[in-house]
């Protein structure tokens, strides 16, 4: 194919890629708060450090992290210290890499000819942009960014140091432990960049319209990590309701349901060939269908030991 054909066909593809959303459309819209009930097994409901066994041989741990920096959480109790120290394997979510971290970059931005400006109210922009230059991001950059990049920045706290992690990460790499990963970077993208674009936008100008609520849960979620209770992190998490709650019902489904049975698909493999220290979200963990359930459906024992 000659380069003229090439650049044809790229040009349709823009065009017929390029979706409009009407920004008049977009506002502001209330929640109210529901109480869901805690659907997983008892023995599930606290603990963030779990032995694995199977037969009655250890195949490793499960840990639950919280994707936040916070002095008191980095500073580790011995019994996760002495499990991450004694294994073969440390396993995270996804290890991060500079080609990552670029090809992210890259895919936050516009190339289409969308505008982020152009897709919500001006109200709402200017909000979005007042949040964002918190994470040194300037209006500029905003105006072209794509929805689920600046709904995925904003979920984060701002001017976040070391999270737990990376810290583990660090930890594991000074004791030449072995490292790898349960995901890849490009599949953790593709959980908000494959949504539809009137969805990118929907769930970004709820996120920005109730941005000091967001704010104010990431204390309440860290004091709840900290209690090691991980009912009360799945009832928080599930809380709030929209009228239409159909786009985010997906984004569970993709974000957590989906994931875990990938992750214990990719963990059994290492579980039963090494001794592993499998480091993910704890909210991953609790639920009919959580990590730890899971393994245990598939013949493995559950310890609580933190």
């Amino acid at each position: 194919m000659n380069y003229m054909h090439k650049k044809h066909i790229l040009i349709i593809l823009l065009l017929c890629s390029f979706q409009f959303v009407n920004a008049q459309d977009i506002h502001c819209r209330p929640y109210s708060i529901v109480k869901t009930d805690f659907d997983g097994p008892d023995k599930f409901r606290n603990g963030l450090l779990w032995r694995v066994s199977r037969g009655g041989i250890q195949t490793g741990y499960i840990f639950g992290t919280i994707h936040v920096d916070d002095s008191e959480i980095l500073d580790l109790p011995e019994l996760v210290l002495s499990a991450l120290n004694g294994s073969e394997f440390f396993v995270m979510e996804a290890v991060p890499s500079a080609k990552d971290a670029m090809e992210f970059s890259m895919s936050m931005f516009f190339m289409d000819g969308n505008r982020l400006d152009k897709l919500l109210p001006e109200t709402l922009f200017n909000r979005t942009v007042s949040i964002l230059e918190r994470y040194s991001l300037t209006r500029e950059m905003v105006s072209v960014m794509k929805p689920w990049a600046a709904y995925i920045i904003m979920s984060y706290p701002e001017n976040m140091g070391m999270v737990l992690d990376l810290y583990l990460l660090q930890l594991a790499q000074r004791n030449g432990t072995q490292i790898s990963g349960l995901e890849t970077s490009s599949e953790q993208i593709s959980i908000f960049s494959d949504m539809e674009l009137d969805e990118q936008v929907r769930i970004l100008a709820d996120t920005v319209c109730h941005y000091e609520t967001l704010a104010a849960d990431f204390t309440a979620l860290k004091k709840l990590y900290k209690e090691r209770d991980l009912e009360a992190l799945y009832i928080y998490s599930q809380q709030y309701s929209f009228d239409n709650d159909s786009i985010y019902e997906e984004i569970s489904e993709r974000l957590i349901s989906e994931r875990n049975a990938r992750m214990v698909e990719r963990m059994i493999g290492i579980l039963d060939s090494s001794t592993a220290f499998i480091a993910v979200g704890a909210m991953h963990l609790p639920g009919e269908n959580g990590i730890l359930n899971l393994l245990e459906q598939n013949d493995y024992e559950i310890t609580r030991i933190y």
